[in-house]
């Protein structure tokens, strides 16, 4: 009988074995991702984030590629992934886990930078930009015998990369800046960063749009031109506003009426995805910006849906569109740090003009024009709100201390700036080298530099804030105050929670009389019911954070007090003098020889003790 291997590598299929490897490969890659950022965060390494890890990893994995057993192995590098498939559950996932209660409280910042800051500094990024087409040292100057570098692919790159790159990324300060420990720029960060990528994805469409109707027809802009920008901007904001808030409410309706599918938690979680994916593809396909849709799609979703579902459902929805996003975060980052050393201006050794050209252009982006443009569009936008009369009082304002740290936390560019230039080929080939290779470092940099001294920028800056005499600290301060002071956040909570704004009340009393009853299932019975569960819920994570900030207290006063008791005994024992000891020595001798010659013989006692019975007789007597 013949003996015939279970496995026969002659009838292995090499395509299929090919990507099996590959997958093998990629998801052994993001295992290791996983457990190196979960180890970093334990051991507090606060030079490496998650983003971070993941894009060292995909550095690392970019330079052994390059080795020439590597040589031969094809990555099919599709933008449509990224834009359709990662990008639309990161911004969902933002929306669906909203702490719409702070993001309220702090609307005026979140509206001045999220907005008018994004608006602001990209003007003033493009205008810089643009100032680079008179020189050959950091730009490609236009060519009227190339059909591919003419002054219209030329401005185009120029505009459309200053729209991308005005996107920052707060990942990495949502994780140097807890919401348990700093509130306020916890939310003023998160709320920016959501109105930041709608605005950013509605300019880089309207360019995108613009080029193609106008730019190819007519180089030069009309007096209306700016009024027509302006208009698709808009257009693409209502648009992406309309439908992302039916598609919610439709859905919404949809768990309220249906009830048997509430019993089911993986198939409530699969549809709530779904629905997330519908609202950005509908706006893209008839053309405008589906980043606004997706978003308020999980705003509608996690405010009203959830009271449809069981908790069990709620919580898992909730956990699993936060894996996806973590998930899908991580790939891109990781694709970045692989792309750093396998990008087009890499792979061409041989134009070393366009090599110069794309450093010196990415040092300029760096090191002057991106700082200048944030600074500047804060400033303007403050500028802006001074002018409309806005104002701001009490735990709303921020000081010098917190607005730099804004400043330097919106220096951080992210996933968004990188996959929207490469979702299409913008202007030219010499144009769409450099812009994506610049936007792809600014990335990197902004990640690993500006990301990884986050933590000291805002230990120096909360150092600063308790020597300022402005600054009132009470000195009786619980144990919650106590920790988020020894982890040098300093933010009056107490009066932070009684914050309520005007736009606030008005909004909640509408939802509570029309929307609620509309969309909730059976709402106006369960509101008691609903109402006291949010506040047995709210009070219990109270709770829970008082308990943790009592056991991180007793903890640092307990390493405080074992640092002290080392130190103490570590001086009692360098103090000790030699000669002291010795002079001890002697007096304990004299003492001794002193005590001898005083001391009473064996006959002296004999006699004491029989006066001592005599008198005892005597008194019996």
């Amino acid at each position: 009988m013949d003996y015939f291997p279970f496995i026969q590598t002659s009838n292995l299929d090499p395509a299929s074995l090919k990507h099996g490897v590959i997958f093998i490969g990629m998801t052994t890659i993001l295992g290791v991702i996983a457990l190196l950022q979960t180890f970093c965060e334990h051991k507090h390494f606060n030079l490496l984030r998650e983003a971070s890890v993941a894009i060292i990893i995909g550095l690392f994995i970019g330079v052994i590629t390059e080795f020439q057993v590597f040589q031969k192995a094809s990555f099919d590098n599709s933008s449509e992934i990224f834009f359709f498939v990662l990008l639309p559950i990161i911004v969902f996932k933002e929306g669906y886990n909203l702490n719409k209660q702070h993001f309220m409280k702090n609307f005026f910042y979140v509206v001045l930078y999220g907005i008018f800051g994004t608006i602001f500094n990209f003007m003033i990024l493009a205008a810089l930009t643009y100032s680079l087409t008179n020189t050959s040292i950091f730009w490609v100057p236009p060519n009227s015998t190339n059909v591919n570098d003419t002054a219209s692919n030329s401005t185009y790159a120029q505009v459309f990369y200053s729209s991308c790159i005005s996107s920052k990324d707060s990942a990495v300060s949502l994780s140097v800046l807890e919401f348990e420990h700093a509130p306020k720029l916890h939310s003023i960060i998160f709320g920016e960063q959501i109105l930041n990528d709608v605005v950013v994805f509605a300019i880089s469409k309207t360019v995108e749009k613009f080029h193609n109707e106008k730019g190819v027809k007519n180089n030069d802009w009309e007096w209306y031109s700016p009024l027509i920008f302006i208009g698709w901007i808009l257009a693409n904001l209502v648009v992406g506003l309309v439908v992302g808030v039916l598609v919610g409410s439709i859905a919404t309706w949809i768990t309220k009426e249906s009830r048997f599918l509430s019993e089911q938690s993986s198939v409530v979680t699969a549809f709530t995805i779904y629905t997330a994916y519908f609202s950005f593809c509908v706006c893209e396909a008839l053309g405008f910006c589906g980043v606004l849709a997706v978003l308020l799609c999980g705003i509608m979703l996690s405010h009203y849906q959830t009271y449809n579902l069981p908790k069990i459902s709620a919580t898992s929805s909730k956990i699993t569109i936060k894996a996806l996003a973590y998930i899908s975060e991580t790939i891109i980052y990781f694709y970045i740090g692989y792309m750093v050393t396998e990008n087009a201006i890499v792979k061409n050794s041989s134009d070393y003009n366009l090599k110069f050209q794309v450093y010196t252009f990415l040092l300029a982006q760096y090191f002057v024009f991106s700082p200048i443009a944030k600074l500047t569009s804060m400033l303007m936008a403050h500028g802006f709100a001074i002018i409309l009369r806005l104002k701001t009082k009490g735990p709303w304002r921020i000081n010098k201390y917190e607005f730099f740290i804004l400043f330097y936390s919106g220096l951080i560019k992210g996933v968004v700036a990188y996959a929207l230039i490469c979702e299409q080929e913008v202007g030219g080939e010499d144009y769409y080298k450099i812009i994506q290779t610049a936007s792809l470092y600014m990335v990197v940099l902004t990640t690993l530099i500006n990301g990884g001294t986050l933590k000291y920028v805002c230990e120096w800056a909360y150092r600063q804030m308790e020597k300022d005499s402005s600054v009132y600290y009470s000195r009786s301060q619980s144990a919650q105050s106590q920790a988020i002071r020894q982890t040098f956040i300093q933010e009056d909570q107490v009066d932070y929670k009684k914050l309520k704004h005007k736009s606030e009340k008005f909004f909640k009393g509408f939802d509570e009389k029309y929307i609620k009853p509309f969309l909730i299932y059976q709402y106006n019975e369960r509101k008691a019911d609903i109402q006291v569960a949010k506040k047995l819920e709210k009070n219990k994570t109270k709770y829970e954070k008082e308990q943790d900030f009592k056991m991180y207290d007793d903890s640092v006063k307990q390493q405080r007090e074992e640092l002290e008791l080392h130190k103490q005994k570590r001086n009692e024992l360098t103090q000790i003098d030699v000669d002291q000891s010795d002079s001890d020595d002697e007096q304990d001798q004299h003492q001794e020889s002193n005590g001898k010659k005083h001391s009473p013989s064996q006959g002296e006692l004999s006699e004491l003790k029989l006066s001592k019975q005599n008198n005892g007789v005597h008194k019996n007597d």
